[in-house]
C-alpha cells in the first residue's frame, strides 16, 4: 500500500509520541522490553492498550525500546502522523517519499539526518512485525 508511514532514525532516543495521539487506528507501537511485546495505546502515556503484538526478536533487538514502530499492515495511509507539524524531529515519512540519501531529495525540514538513506526503515518496519 502506498503512502504508509515509516518512522526513521530521527526518532531514536526521542519517541515524542505526538504521532500516537493523531493516529486514528493506533498502528504506532512501542516496545516493552520487560514483557517483550509491542503495544499501541489509545493515547500516548494513557496506559490504555489498544493493540499488542509479539515482535520478531531479531528485528526488534536492533533498536529495542529506543524508537517507535509502525505496523505497515495496519496503517491506513491517512497522513496524520507525517503532517509537518506533528513529529518535532521530522522522523516520519510516507513510504513513497522516503529519502534515499541522494542530492535533491526532499527531507522533512526538522529531520537532523538530511543526506541519510532512510530506506532501511521501511524493511525494518516489515521485519519487526513479521511473525
Amino acid at each position: 500500500m502506498s503512502g504508509v508511514a515509516v518512522i526513521t532514525e530521527a526518532c531514536i532516543g526521542v519517541k515524542d509520541r505526538a504521532c500516537v495521539d493523531v493516529c486514528p487506528v493506533q498502528c504506532i507501537y512501542e516496545f516493552n522490553p520487560t514483557t517483550n511485546r509491542l503495544f499501541s495505546e489509545q493515547q500516548a502515556g494513557s496506559g490504555v492498550i489498544e493493540n499488542e503484538h509479539a515482535p520478531n526478536p531479531a528485528a526488534v533487538e536492533i533498536f529495542g525500546d529506543s524508537i517507535l514502530y509502525v505496523n505497515l499492515d495496519e496503517c491506513t495511509s491517512c497522513t496524520a502522523c507525517y503532517a509537518p507539524d506533528v513529529c518535532p524531529v521530522g522522523a516520519i515519512y510516507s513510504d513513497d517519499a522516503l529519502p534515499d540519501g541522494t542530492a535533491g531529495i526532499k527531507y522533512n525540514k526538522t529531520d537532523p539526518n538530511t543526506g541519510h538513506d532512510h530506506r532501511f526503515f521501511l524493511q525494518h518496519s516489515r521485519d519487526v512485525f513479521a511473525d
